[in-house]
Protein backbone atom coordinates (compact mmCIF):
# COMPACT_ATOMS: atom_id res chain seq x y z
CA UNK A 1 0.00 0.00 0.00
CA UNK A 2 2.83 2.40 0.83
CA UNK A 3 4.42 1.59 -2.46
CA UNK A 4 1.24 2.44 -4.41
CA UNK A 5 0.78 5.74 -2.58
CA UNK A 6 4.45 6.62 -3.24
CA UNK A 7 4.03 5.92 -6.95
CA UNK A 8 0.84 8.00 -7.05
CA UNK A 9 2.62 10.87 -5.29
CA UNK A 10 5.48 10.82 -7.79
CA UNK A 11 3.05 10.73 -10.72
CA UNK A 12 1.14 13.70 -9.26
CA UNK A 13 4.34 15.73 -8.99
CA UNK A 14 5.33 14.87 -12.57
CA UNK A 15 1.88 15.88 -13.80
CA UNK A 16 2.12 19.23 -12.00
CA UNK A 17 5.55 19.83 -13.53
CA UNK A 18 4.23 18.99 -17.00
CA UNK A 19 1.33 21.43 -16.59
CA UNK A 20 3.75 24.15 -15.53
CA UNK A 21 5.86 23.50 -18.63
CA UNK A 22 2.78 23.74 -20.84
CA UNK A 23 1.73 27.04 -19.23
CA UNK A 24 5.27 28.40 -19.68
CA UNK A 25 5.24 27.43 -23.36
CA UNK A 26 1.86 29.09 -23.90
CA UNK A 27 3.17 32.29 -22.27
CA UNK A 28 6.30 32.29 -24.48
CA UNK A 29 4.19 31.75 -27.62
CA UNK A 30 1.95 34.69 -26.67
CA UNK A 31 5.03 36.89 -26.17
CA UNK A 32 6.29 35.99 -29.66
CA UNK A 33 2.87 36.69 -31.21
CA UNK A 34 2.74 40.11 -29.54
CA UNK A 35 6.25 41.06 -30.65
CA UNK A 36 6.44 44.04 -32.99
CA UNK A 37 9.25 44.33 -35.51
CA UNK A 38 11.55 47.27 -34.76
CA UNK A 39 11.86 47.73 -38.55
CA UNK A 40 8.15 48.12 -39.26
CA UNK A 41 7.22 50.90 -41.62
CA UNK A 42 7.81 51.99 -45.19
CA UNK A 43 11.22 52.55 -46.76
CA UNK A 44 11.76 54.15 -50.15
CA UNK A 45 14.85 54.43 -52.29
CA UNK A 46 16.56 53.38 -55.48
CA UNK A 47 18.53 50.58 -57.02
CA UNK A 48 21.28 51.27 -59.53
CA UNK A 49 23.73 49.23 -61.58
CA UNK A 50 23.06 47.17 -64.69
CA UNK A 51 19.45 48.42 -64.51
CA UNK A 52 17.93 51.00 -62.20
CA UNK A 53 14.63 51.98 -60.67
CA UNK A 54 12.80 52.76 -57.45
CA UNK A 55 12.27 50.56 -54.40
CA UNK A 56 9.52 50.47 -51.83
CA UNK A 57 10.01 48.18 -48.81
CA UNK A 58 7.04 47.69 -46.49
CA UNK A 59 7.72 45.93 -43.18
CA UNK A 60 4.66 44.76 -41.26
CA UNK A 61 4.33 44.70 -37.47
CA UNK A 62 5.20 41.00 -37.48
CA UNK A 63 8.24 41.46 -39.72
CA UNK A 64 6.82 40.30 -43.06
CA UNK A 65 8.47 42.27 -45.84
CA UNK A 66 7.00 43.26 -49.18
CA UNK A 67 9.59 44.55 -51.64
CA UNK A 68 8.35 46.41 -54.70
CA UNK A 69 10.66 47.48 -57.50
CA UNK A 70 9.53 49.94 -60.12
CA UNK A 71 11.08 50.64 -63.51
CA UNK A 72 9.88 52.91 -66.29
CA UNK A 73 8.01 50.00 -67.88
CA UNK A 74 6.88 47.76 -65.04
CA UNK A 75 6.44 47.04 -61.37
CA UNK A 76 6.77 43.80 -59.43
CA UNK A 77 6.59 42.77 -55.77
CA UNK A 78 7.62 39.83 -53.66
CA UNK A 79 7.44 38.81 -50.03
CA UNK A 80 10.39 37.87 -47.87
CA UNK A 81 11.41 37.93 -44.23
CA UNK A 82 14.27 38.80 -41.92
CA UNK A 83 17.14 36.88 -40.43
CA UNK A 84 18.02 39.44 -37.75
CA UNK A 85 18.01 42.69 -39.78
CA UNK A 86 19.11 41.00 -43.03
CA UNK A 87 16.75 39.98 -45.79
CA UNK A 88 16.00 36.28 -46.13
CA UNK A 89 17.69 35.78 -49.49
CA UNK A 90 15.82 32.62 -50.46
CA UNK A 91 12.83 34.55 -51.82
CA UNK A 92 12.92 36.33 -55.18
CA UNK A 93 10.57 38.30 -57.37
CA UNK A 94 9.12 36.47 -60.41
CA UNK A 95 11.88 38.03 -62.56
CA UNK A 96 14.56 36.66 -60.21
CA UNK A 97 15.22 40.09 -58.64
CA UNK A 98 16.33 39.97 -55.02
CA UNK A 99 17.81 42.33 -52.47
CA UNK A 100 20.85 41.37 -50.40
CA UNK A 101 21.61 43.57 -47.41
CA UNK A 102 19.79 44.77 -44.34
CA UNK A 103 17.71 47.55 -42.86
CA UNK A 104 20.25 48.49 -40.20
CA UNK A 105 22.48 50.03 -42.86
CA UNK A 106 19.55 50.62 -45.26
CA UNK A 107 21.74 49.55 -48.18
CA UNK A 108 23.08 46.52 -49.95
CA UNK A 109 23.36 44.84 -53.30
CA UNK A 110 20.80 43.36 -55.65
CA UNK A 111 20.90 40.68 -58.30
CA UNK A 112 18.66 39.41 -61.06
CA UNK A 113 20.24 36.65 -63.12
CA UNK A 114 23.57 38.03 -64.38
CA UNK A 115 22.52 41.65 -63.66
CA UNK A 116 23.57 43.27 -60.38
CA UNK A 117 24.06 46.56 -58.59
CA UNK A 118 23.52 48.47 -55.35
CA UNK A 119 20.49 49.78 -53.50
CA UNK A 120 19.78 52.32 -50.75
CA UNK A 121 16.60 53.30 -48.93
CA UNK A 122 15.49 55.66 -46.18
CA UNK A 123 12.67 55.17 -43.72
CA UNK A 124 9.66 57.41 -44.33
Amino acid sequence: MKRISGILMIMSLLTLQSCEDVVDQIYENKQEQNAVSPYRGTYTGTYTGDVSGNLIINVSEKGTIEITRNTLNSSESYLTGFINASFNTTNRAPSGFMLIGNLNSKMGTWEMGSLKGNWTVKKN
